[in-house]
């Protein structure tokens, strides 16, 4: 009996030892885990749902295959692979074994510009040729907005009874300056052209060329801080025309023109690509909305539209204002070199397919 309880008391010593350590290390590895883990990925309901669609579909039919093995008969062999390392490393340290641009991108200076999610790859779009977004005012200065008579509504079409649309323009300096010798173009200007063509399809537009870049000068903010003088801007426009609840921001891109451009019907025009905030509550509707928009394109005019972008971290917006309306939106259209004609056929290809997606949605 005594050689039994001996026996015993040797065995419990043996365990006693791990089961220390476990209780020692788990609490401070639980500690560095949660520590190290991205913002993005604290545990609220919206974060855990981007977290969940970072792992592949592949994993949770893994997940139904072993609940019910009906789903082992018609599984293919290469959905059993189970991506848990992948899914660890992205949860722990935010690394994707699947994409190298995490493993360099906060270590290469400028290389978070190619960071964010292709929702939609348009024509010719990789990560290669994400849109870069300007990290300094152009120097060219912003137009003043001519005094301008109130329109006369065309004979026969009836007058616009309310504004829908708001353009506006957070980098208000943002210019284009094509190579063929023609005068630069501010992005203000497209704009303009933009809200001519809706208004010819019957869409109430407003647009305000507030000058960002002056409002920072004047508060004593950086660039980084455009996005928050731009909402107040926006916010207090939609106070006091409640019926806006389209919001475009409009952008100019910083690639290259053989980035940004396309040819339609052998015509050349600015490429547009949308641009989603993923760090809001209602980033989702936003992205349908781009995505509509971005189908529209594919079936009226193939091949302009560059696909949906989301984008969040610490090295962007991450909102872009857009959880101030789910029929907001960021487009950047064409880039530094794309021209006056390019960029007006541009504005009357993105203002139709607006329009079209105003009358369907609201019958018309």
């Amino acid at each position: 009996m005594a050689k039994i309880l001996w026996r015993k008391k040797k065995q419990t010593s043996f365990w006693l030892a791990p089961a220390y350590a476990c209780l020692v290390v788990m609490p401070l590895w639980t500690a560095g885990f949660l520590t190290v883990m991205p913002f993005s990925y604290h545990l609220t309901s919206e974060s855990m749902s981007r977290a969940a669609a970072e792992i592949p579909a592949a994993s949770f039919y893994e997940l139904l295959r072993i609940e019910n093995h009906a789903f082992g008969s018609v599984m293919k062999s290469e959905q059993s692979t189970m991506k848990w390392v992948d899914a660890a490393f992205q949860a722990a340290a935010g690394i994707s074994l699947r994409d190298p641009r995490t493993f360099l991108g906060k270590e290469l200076p400028g290389f978070s510009i190619y960071d964010g999610q292709i929702l939609i790859a348009g024509e010719g779009t990789d990560y290669t040729t994400m849109p870069v977004e300007s990290n300094k005012p152009d120097e060219l200065p912003v137009p003043d907005e001519p005094v301008k008579e109130p329109e006369k509504p065309e004979t026969g079409r009836p007058a616009i009874e309310k504004k829908e649309v708001l353009l506006y323009f957070t980098h208000t300096s943002e210019s284009f300056t094509p190579e063929d010798g023609q005068a630069p173009l501010n992005i203000t200007e497209v704009g303009s052209m933009i809200a001519k063509n809706l208004e010819s399809e019957g869409i109430g537009v407003s647009v305000n060329k507030t000058d960002i870049g002056a409002l920072l000068s004047k508060k004593g903010k950086k660039y980084n801080a455009s996005y928050e003088e731009s909402r107040a801007v926006v916010a207090a426009v939609q106070k006091s025309q409640p019926a806006l609840s389209y919001l475009v921001d409009i952008h100019r891109d910083s690639q290259g023109k053989s980035v940004t451009t396309a040819e339609i019907n052998g015509k050349k025009m600015a490429k547009t690509v949308f641009v989603v905030g993923g760090e809001h509550a209602g980033y989702e509707e936003n992205a349908r909305f781009a995505s509509a928009l971005h189908k529209l394109f594919e079936q009226y005019y193939p091949g302009l539209s560059r696909g949906v972008i989301v984008k969040s971290g610490s090295q962007t917006n991450g909102k872009f204002n857009q959880d101030l309306s789910n029929r907001a939106m960021l487009i950047e259209m064409g880039g530094v070199e794309n021209t006056r004609e390019e960029l007006e056929r541009s504005a009357a290809a993105f203002a139709d397919i607006l329009s079209r997606f105003i009358k369907e949605e609201q019958n018309r």
